[in-house]
């Protein structure tokens, strides 16, 4: 009765991975009479959009699975683009920023720093999302026993030993990239979700389109 495929389009307003949902009609409608045939297009309508709701809500609660601690933020980045009569097609994706990093974790690989290096906590506290607070490397280097530099071949964020003596402490250490695993599953989690419940939403489209039909 339908069928689903997924893509990666980073050239469409830096959309992330696309869901479409597609219906393939044809057996179906052979199965209905006029007045059903007549309100096929706005029944299948209502049962791909609820698809999408499931597939979108489905992704926000996975995302606690996938990842480790996802913030508010990164939840906030699902979307989804509704379909109509005219056009049986919508998706589910990620909102440009947050698909700028979560990409990697979808398909793993490798990030590159904007900057001269990426900051990693070592020593330092971390909030509930196991992420460093902004402005927390600005803020230690304000201090005058923090400095910037490279220690046995390590670079970082250092606090020099107090007045007993001992070693320089790394607070933060400077990483040249990050490697990361695929680990988000979006794809496929989106597929899975799509082709369990696409029929049932599609049956219970058919019988709101009835009903509420003039």
């Amino acid at each position: 009765m339908a069928n689903t495929t997924a893509r990666s389009d980073a050239g469409l307003f830096h959309v992330w991975i696309m869901f479409d949902v597609q219906s393939n009609i044809d057996q179906f409608e052979r199965s209905l009479n006029n007045f059903e045939r007549e309100q096929l297009p706005f029944a299948l309508s209502l049962g791909i959009n609820e698809t999408l709701d499931d597939v979108k809500s489905g992704e926000e609660r996975l995302l606690d699975v996938r990842l480790d601690r996802p913030t508010p933020f990164t939840k906030r980045g699902l979307a989804v683009k509704r379909s109509s009569k005219r056009s049986l097609a919508g998706r589910v994706f990620f909102k440009p920023i947050q698909s700028a990093y979560l990409r990697k974790l979808e398909d793993g690989g490798e990030r590159k720093p904007k900057g001269r290096a990426i900051p990693v906590p070592v020593n330092q506290r971390r909030n509930k999302y196991g992420n460093m607070s902004k402005g927390t490397s600005k803020r230690l280097l304000a201090k005058p026993n923090v400095f910037s530099g490279t220690i046995k071949g390590v670079a970082g964020i250092w606090q020099r030993p107090g007045r007993k003596g001992g070693v320089p402490k790394l607070l933060i250490a400077y990483e040249p990239k990050a490697t990361y695993r695929p680990q988000l599953h979006f794809e496929r989690d989106a597929r899975s979700i799509a082709v369990r419940r696409l029929p049932f939403n599609m049956r219970r489209g058919m019988l709101r389109a009835i009903q509420t039909a003039k």
